[in-house]
């Protein structure tokens, strides 16, 4: 009775699964779900439309355009080296951290009083206006760095 129960969770799962991830389409061989479909019209239409109120052609343009972002990742994945890939997925964690983090003019403005040798060109000093964002992110990349780094467990032997 218990491998019976066992068997039906199992079919309920599987069975519940393929539903939430009912294939719309392929390229390739690789599967293009509904789910990911209504992800990407969440973001096209603010959550107004969801893939089964679509045309069939507008079905099809939806599959066609999560066609070409799976083939982009796909390839990408297979032909950057994993050196690659740790440097593009470092880049965009920190970019997503970075999103949440404020500096203010002032933070900015101190930090190129502090280093305002380091913002020459040509021999002359650049006007704080025109490096501030950079500085800004800067000091939000160093942020996220520091955070990181007061979590971390370092043991040198």
């Amino acid at each position: 009775m218990k491998k019976l129960l066992t068997a039906f969770a199992v079919v309920v799962a599987l069975t519940t699964a393929s539903v939430s991830a009912k294939v719309i389409g392929t390229v390739n061989g690789y599967p293009i779900t509904e789910k990911e479909a209504n992800a990407l019209l969440k973001v096209l239409t603010k959550g107004k439309v969801k893939y089964s109120q679509l045309t069939p052609k507008d079905k099809k343009e939806i599959v066609k355009r999560l066609a070409v972002d799976k083939l982009v990742v796909k390839t990408a994945y297979k032909s950057l080296s994993k050196k690659e890939r740790d440097f593009v997925i470092a880049n965009a964690w920190m970019a997503k951290k970075i999103r949440g983090i404020k500096v203010s003019d002032a933070e900015a403005k101190k930090a190129y009083n502090q280093n305002k040798q380091l913002f020459k060109k040509n021999g002359k000093i650049v006007p704080f206006k025109k490096v501030k964002n950079l500085i800004k992110l800067q000091l939000k990349q160093k942020k996220v760095v520091d955070r990181l780094m007061k979590k971390a467990k370092i043991v040198v032997k």
